[in-house]
């Protein structure tokens, strides 16, 4: 007997021994062996439902083949949703009774039955917080619901269950990569499912310093409260900013009115016998106290302290950045990076930052980076603000809300007397001055900060610079200026392993450099010889995505962002004879095309940018009828993808049907039912977009679709809008664009069309007017007038 045949002998005794034979070892491997994520979780669920059904003869799926798909690189939501509930079925199966859904007599299912251990189940519940923080962070909650479900049918030890207690918290506290401030509502309910728990008086669990301190960044990730706010307003002009009372009603506002939710979470953990160490000390500063207890701008955040630079890491292990605290760095240097991070003004930011050099503190790329950040958003707050009065003019004032400094990452300018100006020894930076002054005290650009120039590099030649300066390995850097020359006939023949040694984050910004560059609405046509160098950097970006088709959508946004400009020239499979918004159009379709092929579909970013793509094609075609046949499937495309980014798919409606298979447990029922309703919750400027491209096209039975959709979905939408400043205006802009859309600016609306449109609107005017104070209220015809009038002038220009 060979080996393999000792190993097979063993493994059918294996089986026999947990109750399972080799049709089982057969089915767990076509499970597992699914193309996409969905195809193994579509078996998954046909499995189980055979077996709830006793339609087969099959064992129980074992726990391992749970554990194994949740290691998948492909997840899409609407692949988790179901993982999600066939996870809650298999972790109730040793609570249920041996009853269907229907009563009938349940199938004994062969295989083992014994319950899932503490750490086996920490380990799915890790998995699980993994993938939703990366495709669906509203069910972060529901995630949390089920592992105080269960983690208290096991945790015997209770030192252990603390343990893992507090290292759930710190998992839900990382932000999603995806619209990670907009989506943080989720993560702190799902805060409060957890501390429910742990503050139990049947259970009383220690939270420990990495609970607290998951808790302070969540808190330092929201928005100011009503107080804060108020308190902020009151801040001085000088630095430190100490309050100065404006009218005789400020007097009576004490100091403790400014104290916000961070602070008194520190507060807390420091009474609990948790010192302040580097990482309090910096979110402490960024709540609004200094070290001396002098103030600071509360700033918002998503992290409180520095993180490792990714460059340094071996290639392949960028993304253990972030588990890699700086602890080799002094407490000095963490602390003075939140401390010009939290400032309103480049002056303020620049006295910091030289106060810092000054005392000898350790230049670290960190206080390069947080610096590089006020010069760029300082340089942006001088460009020009059309956006800005064009939202101003379409909302109503009433609902409007200041902003305040430390809510962004804008700087302020610098309005102040003479005697009260801050003074600093040498001239404020800029992006060139500062990075010589970076180069001269033998700091090179890397990580975060390598990419935020290459992201904000004003040319190509300056981008090249900040990479060739950069620690990245030579390989790396040779991939990546190596395919400077790549032409289109070198592109059939490249070898794309070169684009494989390039990180992630580096490969998006470089093609976002390209992209860029590649823009000319600035350039006149007369100067020949930069417009085809620009159109060189635009084929170079699009042949660079299509050789690597990279799993992440950044630099399909960026070609995506690129061909919804008016201005960019493009020469990318060119058509003779076509318009180019029409070539951009069909650019855009081949490339949802290459993302469809990779499972990769696109986020509500590419969607926006797709819907100014298709008006800029309609409005090519409305001037050249023949321009281009396919065109006139635009709208279509656009309705099909937003319902395919809020909706259920096919296959989902049909999950929810089947979700009672095996589940006799109410918990599970209920469990399941806490699903979000929504995959993808959009921002209103997402939705705005949607609403001008239905409206372009005079799309009136998609509009009336939409407001019935809205009217469903109100309560989720404006959860999110919250969360960003102006979400709650910009709401309120969209139904001025639906009103706006449904007036008698369109002669063409037929009668059937008009009262549908019109009781879909009223309909979803009457659910509106219960919330009218979160948004402002609902739009008049001057509203709408003003809207259609600035719509009118910008698309002339």
């Amino acid at each position: 007997m060979d080996h393999s045949e000792v190993i097979a002998t063993e493994m059918l005794k294996l089986l026999d021994y947990r109750g399972y034979t080799l049709k089982d070892f057969a089915v767990w491997n076509w499970i597992l062996t699914g193309k996409t994520a969905m195809d193994a979780a579509l078996r998954l669920q046909l499995v189980r439902k055979q077996q709830c059904e006793a339609t087969a003869d099959l064992g129980r799926v074992p726990r391992f083949v749970f554990q194994k798909l949740l290691l998948r690189n492909d997840m899409t939501a609407e692949a988790l949703s179901i993982f999600i509930q066939q996870i809650w079925q298999f972790l109730s199966y040793k609570n249920q009774q041996n009853k269907c859904c229907d009563g009938t007599e349940q199938h004994l299912l062969r295989g083992t039955g014994e319950s899932v251990g503490l750490d086996e189940l920490s380990t799915i519940v890790v998995r699980l917080l993994r993938h939703v923080r990366k495709v669906w962070p509203a069910a972060i909650t529901d995630i949390a619901e089920l592992w105080v479900t269960h983690a208290q049918k096991n945790g015997t030890n209770i030192s252990r269950l603390a343990f893992h207690y507090n290292r759930i918290l710190q998992l839900i506290a990382l932000p999603s990569d995806e619209s990670p401030y907009q989506s943080l509502h989720h993560r702190q309910r799902a805060f409060f499912i957890l501390f429910r728990r742990m503050i139990d008086p049947s259970l009383r669990l220690e939270i420990s310093r990495e609970g607290y301190r998951a808790l302070i960044q969540i808190q330092l990730a929201h928005q100011k409260t009503a107080s804060e706010r108020e308190w902020a307003l009151l801040k001085g002009l000088t630095w430190p900013p100490y309050k100065e009372d404006r009218t005789g009603m400020d007097v009576d506002i004490q100091s403790e009115s400014g104290v916000s939710r961070a602070t008194t979470v520190l507060r807390d953990a420091a009474a609990r016998g948790y010192g302040p160490r580097e990482w309090e000390r910096a979110a402490a500063i960024l709540a609004g106290i200094d070290d001396d207890q002098s103030p600071t701008i509360q700033t918002r955040s998503l992290s409180s302290v520095p993180r490792c630079s990714r460059a340094s890491l071996p290639p392949g292990r960028e993304h253990e950045s972030d588990r890699i605290r700086m602890k080799s760095q002094s407490h000095a240097a963490a602390s003075w990076t939140a401390r010009i991070k939290a400032t309103r003004t480049l002056q303020e930011a620049w006295m910091c930052f030289l106060i810092c050099r000054d005392q000898g503190t350790p230049m670290i790329p960190q206080l390069y980076e947080v610096m590089f950040e006020k010069v760029i958003y300082n340089g942006k707050r001088k460009q020009d603000t059309r956006k800005e009065d064009d939202l101003k003019a379409q909302v109503s004032s009433t609902s409007k809300q200041r902003a305040v400094p430390g809510d962004g990452k804008e700087v302020a300018e610098s309005d102040v007397s003479h005697n009260q100006a801050i003074s600093t020894r040498e001239p404020l930076p800029t992006i060139n001055s500062l990075f010589e002054h970076m180069l001269g005290h033998g700091v090179r650009p890397s990580g975060q900060l390598l990419e935020l120039l290459l992201s904000h590099a004003q040319s190509y030649e300056e981008g090249v610079e900040f990479l060739q300066q950069s620690t990245l390995h030579h390989s790396v850097k040779a991939a990546l200026l190596s395919l400077q020359t790549l032409t289109a006939n070198d592109a059939a023949t490249f070898d794309g392993t070169l684009l494989k040694k390039v990180p992630d984050w580096l490969f998006a910004a470089w093609i976002n450099l390209l992209c860029k560059s590649a823009e000319t609405a600035h350039v006149p046509d007369n100067r020949i010889a930069e417009n085809d160098k620009r159109r060189e950097h635009l084929e170079r970006a699009f042949r660079l995505v299509r050789i690597r088709s990279p799993m992440f959508r950044p630099p399909w946004n960026a070609l995506l962002r690129l061909l919804s400009r008016h201005g960019s020239k493009v020469a990318v499979d060119k058509k003779l004879g076509l318009p180019p918004a029409v070539v951009k159009f069909d650019t855009a379709r081949q490339l949802l095309d290459s993302m469809d092929s990779l499972s990769l579909g696109i986020d509500f970013t590419g969607f926006s940018y797709l819907c100014a793509i298709v008006i800029n094609a309609n409005a090519a075609t409305d001037r050249s009828p023949n321009a281009g046949e396919g065109v006139g499937e635009g709208v279509e495309i656009v309705k099909t993808r937003f319902a395919q980014l809020v909706r259920p798919s096919s296959h989902l409606s049909t999950v929810t049907r089947l979700s009672g298979y095996c589940c006799s447990d109410n918990r599970v029922n209920d469990g399941i039912s806490l699903l979000p309703r929504l995959f993808r919750t959009p921002h209103p400027a997402y939705l705005h977009a949607y609403i001008r491209c239905l409206g372009h096209h005079q799309d009136w039975d998609g509009l009336a679709d939409l407001m019935h959709w809205l009217a469903e979905f109100a309560g989720e939408i404006i959860a999110e809008a919250r969360e960003t400043a102006n979400g709650l205006v910009m709401f309120r802009r969209c139904f001025t664009a639906l009103r706006a859309h449904g007036g008698n600016e369109f002669p063409q609306l037929s009668k059937e069309q008009s009262e549908r449109y019109g009781s879909k609107l009223e309909s979803l005017r009457d659910v509106m007017h219960a919330r009218e104070d979160d948004w402002g209220g609902w739009p008049t015809d001057d509203d709408a007038e003003r809207y259609l009038l600035i719509a009118n002038q910008r698309s002339c220009k």
